[in-house]
């Protein structure tokens, strides 16, 4: 995996796409319109014609809290709609989590011990996301919008770093259009790859501020990376609960097979020989 699932977008963080991935029946997800992203405040005015020029963007789709969005909302991209879809239910968790903790505000330590707190580190974040009403409501939307949209152009959906109420997006969407499991994996990991530069920065940082290496290594996993094992304990909650991914899509989303093979028809084309 590399960064050619890369969209180009130069001012916003982790900006990639699905096209590419082949499925288990050998065809092929359609490039240029199913997008990923961390939020887009702050985006470069070439950025935006990128994103309604090349890519004709007809929906934007923001996981993020309301709390979140205040002074960071997204701006108006011609021709896009915009959905708020808040995955995360504020009683559930009532501070923030990992990737939108305010570390300025709080504090490097207790951003850390916050995160801990509400399993951030271990996978228990992931499913309380999937599990809980405001996350099963926020994903079965995001799979009726993509039913709804125009295949030929992209629908883009981001939360703040663009790591893991985006990567659950992702791993969910990856599943229903037939996408093996550990490249699904592989497509999550590749956050790491995005945000190396910002990674090693930080680890560097740190340690010459005098943390210890376990320490460095949890508050990455806060700022800018992303662990194997949380998703990995993510998808091995829905198998025991619903039989696969596809299963909590179709019992826990409510989304028929009928319509996820209509997804299917939407998003894949034939594969050529050769391609990756």
């Amino acid at each position: 995996m590399s960064l050619n699932h890369s969209i180009h977008l130069n001012s916003i963080k982790n900006a990639r796409e699905l096209g590419g991935y082949i499925t288990a029946d050998g065809r092929r997800i359609k490039n240029g319109v199913l997008l990923r992203t961390a939020y887009l405040n702050g985006i470069s005015d070439e950025d935006v014609r990128q994103l309604r020029e090349v890519y004709r963007v007809q929906h934007i789709i923001d996981f993020r809290m309301e709390m979140e969005m205040v002074g960071t909302e997204d701006p108006t991209i011609g021709g896009a709609r915009y959905h708020h879809l808040n995955v995360i239910d504020p009683s559930t968790f009532p501070d923030r989590e990992d990737e939108d903790v305010d570390v300025g505000a709080l504090g490097l330590a207790q951003s850390v011990a916050m995160s801990e707190q509400i399993g951030a580190f271990d996978g228990r974040m992931y499913i309380g996301f999937l599990s809980n009403s405001s996350g099963r409501q926020a994903y079965a939307d995001f799979f009726r919008i993509l039913l709804s949209a125009d295949p030929d152009r992209a629908v883009l959906w981001h939360c703040t770093s663009g790591k893991d109420r985006t990567g659950l997006a992702a791993m969910l969407l990856l599943s229903a259009l037939g996408v093996d499991e550990e490249v699904v994996i592989e497509d999550y990991m590749l956050t790491n790859t995005y945000n190396a530069k910002r990674i090693e920065k930080a680890r560097q940082m740190l340690k010459e501020q005098g943390f210890d290496d376990a320490f460095i290594e949890k508050a990455i996993l806060v700022l800018d990376a992303i662990s194997e094992r949380t998703m990995r304990t993510a998808i091995a909650y829905l198998k025991k609960e619903y039989g696969s991914v596809v299963g909590y899509i179709r019992d826990g989303l409510k989304i028929n097979q009928e319509e996820i093979d209509s997804l299917k028809e939407k998003y894949l084309i034939k594969s050529l020989q050769g391609e990756i």
